[in-house]
């Protein structure tokens, strides 16, 4: 019974505490910065609490179910800032859906004033009263928060993002070609190689989201009979080149994309039947070396990265 009645006591001194919220601005900010509270309209804690939560965040829209995601301050932050857009215009103008500092070059502020595609609607497509009756003061608010550098919820200013290198292609030639590149098995799928060939020229589309691809340092290149089994094989050198060929890639049969490197195999040692995978190493000016395709890749994408000896 003791036992019993310690247990009650210990749990209501710890529900008497107060609950930290680590949301809660007034645990992470002075108090006489009002700019970062609701008071300041064209601070972002007052755009998610005032725009983006009640008239963005429905049930089938932004609620989680495609980006951006305006269901909590973080995640429509992180999803706005920086983050490329999902629906662009017909020119693709538009690199991010907020872009800092430059409210006329983010799809946010676009979507709001223009029907960026002519059938997609001016956003928001459902709303109550309330921005029907501050839509004008509500936009320009918005406007305001980009162009004054789409600070985040302390007020800190966002910090331009460096990512991987992205490998977007591969295509095959028959050596010293740059016209009529070998064929696959399927759109995406293996490279298939005659064996009456002596060598081909393999090149490849990276891109980086800072650097230009022939910035892009190391550019070795491994070749494995292997799926997984890269550990012990030798590094080749990539030729990176200033002129690019287009062809192309990986993510979409109607978009051409950039080769800068390029490296020609030698197929003496290989017979009919064999199949070749290829694994890119390039890095960037920040982060480690990256790998294309990784172990971790779609199997999709591994695949593309191969050729069979036919």
């Amino acid at each position: 019974m003791k036992k019993i009645f310690y247990f009650i006591i210990i749990v209501s001194c710890f529900s008497c505490q107060e609950e930290v919220n680590p949301f809660d601005f007034n645990n992470n900010i002075s108090a006489d910065n009002d700019t970062l509270y609701f008071t300041d309209p064209t601070s972002f804690s007052a755009l998610h609490n005032n725009i983006f939560s009640p008239t963005c965040a429905n049930s089938g829209c932004h609620d989680g179910t495609f980006e951006p995601d305006f269901r909590t301050i973080e995640s429509s932050y992180n999803s706005l800032v920086y983050q490329p857009p999902i629906k662009n215009d017909a020119n693709n103008s538009f690199d991010y859906r907020v872009k800092p500092g430059n409210s006329i070059q983010s799809v946010l502020y676009h979507r709001l004033i223009v029907d960026i595609d002519g059938i997609s609607g001016i956003m928001p497509l459902e709303y109550e009263d309330d921005w029907d009756n501050n839509k004008e003061e509500y936009i320009s608010n918005i406007k305001d928060w980009i162009d004054d550098g789409a600070k985040d919820m302390f007020g800190n200013s966002p910090v331009f993002p460096n990512d991987l290198p992205l490998g977007r292609g591969m295509v095959v030639f028959n050596s010293g070609q740059i016209t009529n590149s070998l064929n696959r098995s399927s759109q995406n799928e293996t490279v298939l190689v005659p064996n009456n060939l002596d060598s081909v020229d393999i090149w490849f589309s990276i891109t980086d989201d800072i650097l230009s691809p022939n910035q892009l340092t190391y550019n070795k290149l491994k070749v494995s009979n292997s799926l997984f089994n890269f550990n012990n094989i030798p590094e080749r050198n990539l030729i990176v080149l200033n002129n690019p060929i287009s062809h192309i890639g990986f993510f979409s049969p109607s978009i051409s994309e950039s080769f800068y490197h390029k490296y020609t195999l030698d197929l003496s040692t290989y017979n009919i039947g064999d199949i070749i995978y290829i694994k890119v190493y390039v890095k960037d000016d920040v982060n480690p070396l990256t790998e294309i395709p990784n172990n971790g890749s779609p199997f999709s994408f591994i695949k593309y990265f191969s050729l069979i000896i036919i």
